[in-house]
């Protein structure tokens, strides 16, 4: 698709790369809705696309952004009402939809800063204002999240340090690994940047990726095997020594033989919004689900960390020719039911018992049950991306809050039921 002067559909679309690297939790809006064959399957890759450094920007609060690529993500046959002249902006009052929608200023370059979007953006900066103080004043866990949420990795390290919470120390371990993955993959990042840039239309500005801060020296103190002894029945830190392999043979195979022994996952895809929601009620206001929004976006950047994917590439067709390593990878996906916790998990887990020739588990996902379910979701909880009122707001948030209360597989369940299959082609 060009992006040279190409209407409003690709105004859209030159705003996606202009906030791409400061939205990351509308980013995360788009690829909830994603397919699992479209995930990246290399390890760092979401990490590269999302690194720590970009969550900084979200900390301001850019809401009226968010809204905007939240628009840019939705499928074609997701349009607004256009026979409505004006659109009930949360915080605001009405506004006119073409000033709702022709969001880019004349060059091109950057989002305009209308009313609506201040409104917006002032209630997402106080919204995570207090709801960080709430943290802050919180237990252990609580107040790591709200360190890695201001991307102060540096501070969440030295909270968990010495804390015998495995769960805060899961949180800031994470953040760690997740700034070393990024400070790794920076200059490939800009040199990517640097490409793409000259290769598309003259006008669009593609940012560069943030420039690495400091060092978070404390991380040093951090490492999986404290973890494994703070809480030994957890397959997480397993699943990251498989990611860590690398090819190495012996190390995969031990990985494997560790998993096989657990029958737990620790709860890791949506930690920041669990803490989060944990300091709100259940029917949040705009400031809280823009909050929300935010944290879910930081959670994102490492959504593919210590899944089952790492299990998918050590288990591929063609490394499953060894009997040993075949042998070890049923084990572990025979237990992997217990550890399929979120849509991307069980639809792996789906994908790793059609390749083992195993019968499917009930926690096992098909891409349609997945895709039927996810569109089900979207259609409830991304309202707000074409009426930003605050009833749909609010909606967002109380499927934020019921996400990080109920586990996201059993959310998905839930609209399986209510979702009638598609009809057979």
């Amino acid at each position: 698709m060009s992006l040279e002067r190409p209407g409003r559909a690709g105004r859209r679309v030159a705003l996606a790369f202009a906030l791409a690297s400061t939205l990351l939790g509308a980013a995360l809006l788009a690829w909830w809705l994603s397919p699992l064959e479209e995930l990246p399957l290399e390890p760092g890759a979401v990490e590269l696309a999302a690194g720590p450094a970009m969550t900084a920007p979200v900390m301001a609060g850019d809401a009226s952004a968010a809204a905007e690529v939240a628009a840019a993500a939705r499928p074609a046959s997701d349009t607004s009402p256009a026979d409505k002249e004006f659109v009930e902006v949360c915080g605001l009052g009405k506004v006119r939809r073409g000033e709702l929608e022709d969001s880019l200023q004349e060059d091109g370059e950057a989002p305009s800063k209308s009313a609506w979007a201040q409104a917006l953006d002032r209630q997402a900066k106080q919204g995570l204002a207090d709801v960080l103080k709430r943290l802050d004043a919180g237990s252990l866990k609580q107040r790591v999240a709200a360190a890695v949420l201001r991307a102060d990795v540096q501070a969440a390290a030295e909270l968990a340090a010495s804390t015998d919470d495995a769960a805060a120390y899961r949180i800031a371990l994470r953040a760690c690994r997740r700034d070393s993955t990024y400070r790794s993959a920076y200059p490939y990042a800009s040199q990517q940047q640097a490409r793409l840039a000259a290769s598309v239309a003259s006008g669009v500005r593609v940012p560069e990726p943030p420039v690495p801060g400091p060092i978070p020296v404390a991380c040093a103190a951090l490492n999986l095997e404290r973890l494994e002894l703070l809480d030994p029945g957890d397959a997480w830190p397993w699943l990251l020594h498989l990611e860590d392999a690398h090819g190495d043979a012996a190390a995969i195979s031990q990985a494997l033989y560790q998993l096989a022994q657990r029958r737990r996952l620790s709860a890791n895809t949506h930690a920041l919004v669990t803490a989060m929601a944990g300091v709100i009620g259940t029917e949040p206001t705009p400031g809280e689900t823009w909050a929300l929004v935010s944290a879910m976006g930081v959670d994102g950047a490492s959504m593919t960390e210590g899944s089952l994917l790492s299990v998918g590439r050590a288990c591929r067709p063609d490394a499953l020719r060894d009997a040993n390593r075949r042998q070890l990878c049923e084990q572990v996906v025979r237990r992997a039911p217990d550890m399929a916790l979120d849509v991307m998990a069980s639809r792996m887990l789906h994908t790793l018992e059609e390749r083992l020739g195993l019968p499917h588990s009930p926690k096992a996902l098909s891409r349609e049950e997945a895709d039927r379910a996810q569109g089900a979701i979207a259609e409830v909880s991304m309202r707000w991306a074409a009426e930003p009122t605050c009833a749909h707001v609010g909606g967002m948030g109380r499927h934020l809050v019921k996400l990080a209360r109920e586990g996201e597989l059993a959310v998905i369940k839930a609209y399986l039921k209510t979702t009638p299959a598609s009809a057979p082609h």
